[in-house]
């Protein structure tokens, strides 16, 4: 009796992967690790590398360390949930007989996600101290007479501005993270 997968995307356009399938399939931290690992693999992997790279990241520890207990217990949920779902959901070829796992043209489609989840964040009251004591030196110097006012006042609101500008288009792209696992 075959089933149908929550993540077979019934979305008319062949081309697109819907939305709900992107947050389900994000939703997961294995298969993020999965998408991670194969995107260094441009030819893709086999299933047991993919479980013995897995391991070694979940359990914190080199690849060569990782034992044969931590790689099945991997390799068992790629084989019979995670792989089959990725599958489904047109994001991975994965050829069950072989073993062979690649990323199809749908995965470019969750790069965005991907690359910000694996960015750290910026330290912006670190940022903003930096801005802040240059200003406080500049604005100093030029009450000693060593800076010109005008160009203090300049220097200043241009880096606050431009600090500002960057955080707020930072803060924008970083706000999609949260919302994957707000419906979820």
């Amino acid at each position: 009796m075959a089933t149908h997968s929550q993540f077979v995307d019934d979305d008319p356009e062949p081309d697109h992967l819907s939305q709900d399938t992107i947050f389900s399939v994000l939703s997961n931290q294995r298969r993020r690790r999965v998408l991670s690992c194969l995107r260094d693999e441009p030819e893709g992997s086999n299933i047991r590398d993919l479980s013995r790279q897995i391991a070694a990241w979940e359990n914190d520890v080199p690849v060569e360390e990782v034992t044969y207990k931590q790689r099945k217990r991997v390799y068992t949920s790629l084989h019979q949930t995670h792989l089959p779902k990725l599958s489904d959901a047109r994001i991975v070829d994965y050829d069950r007989d072989r073993g062979t796992v690649s990323l199809t043209e749908h995965a470019a489609t969750l790069d965005d996600f991907l690359t910000a989840s694996d960015t750290p964040p910026v330290p912006w009251p670190g940022v903003y101290l930096v801005v802040a004591a240059g200003g406080l030196v500049a604005t100093l110097l030029a009450a000693a007479d060593v800076l010109p006012d005008l160009a203090v006042a300049v220097a200043v609101t241009f880096a606050v501005a431009g600090v500002a500008g960057v955080h707020s288009y930072t803060a924008g792209r970083e706000a999609v993270l949260p919302a994957l696992g707000d419906g979820l």
